[in-house]
């Protein structure tokens, strides 16, 4: 008799996007990503990765933001299964700074990833509406999507994309002992 194997999640993460979502819905901003990762996996399937995504400050043009954001940084290369993916952040006048390469590159990964096999489901914490086509691709691939985003967040173009929606303010309620670390 054959034994099955769990199903492989990957986990990929929209930096930026989570941390203001955080924010708006009162949460800390704080967070165990290996452990945010277990629960969106669930029990009954296994976590192959997360990939997190944001852009980094160049020290050159924002050196005090660059060396506080590198703590932050050094904590996420601390954690398990996780790939720490990094755009940049150039200065704009308007903004101060601008993302440039983050989508694209969780964009590519996501897509990569699903082709060679690498995940069986992949759970996308986002409520960037951009990711619809690239979900597309991954489910052409034949593999599963779930989003994560909270209830205030969803965008229609991304829900009807995906096979499931995880309302991340369940998950975050639910095990918030375990993602959101005391100070």
């Amino acid at each position: 008799m054959k034994e099955w194997a769990l199903e492989k999640v990957c986990v990929f993460i929209d930096g930026s996007n989570f941390y203001f979502s955080l924010k708006r819905n009162n949460r800390p901003t704080r967070v165990d990503y290996y452990q945010l990762s277990l629960a969106l996996a669930g029990p009954d399937r296994q976590l192959y990765r997360t990939f997190y995504y944001n852009a980094s400050y160049d020290k050159n043009h924002f050196p005090d933001k660059a060396k506080t954001q590198m703590t932050f940084l050094d904590s996420l290369d601390r954690t398990p299964f996780l790939e720490l993916r990094l755009g940049r952040l150039v200065p704009n006048p308007t903004t101060g700074a601008t993302e440039k390469g983050v989508d694209v590159l969780m964009a590519s990964d996501m897509v990569y990833q699903a082709f060679r096999g690498y995940f069986d489901t992949a759970v996308v914490v986002t409520e960037n509406s951009d990711f619809t086509d690239v979900i597309e691709q991954v489910k052409n691939a034949g593999k599963h999507v779930e989003i994560a985003n909270f209830t205030d967040g969803q965008t229609r173009d991304l829900i009807r994309a995906v096979d499931t929606w995880i309302p991340l303010d369940q998950v975050l309620t639910q095990y918030a002992a375990k993602i959101f670390p005391a100070s």
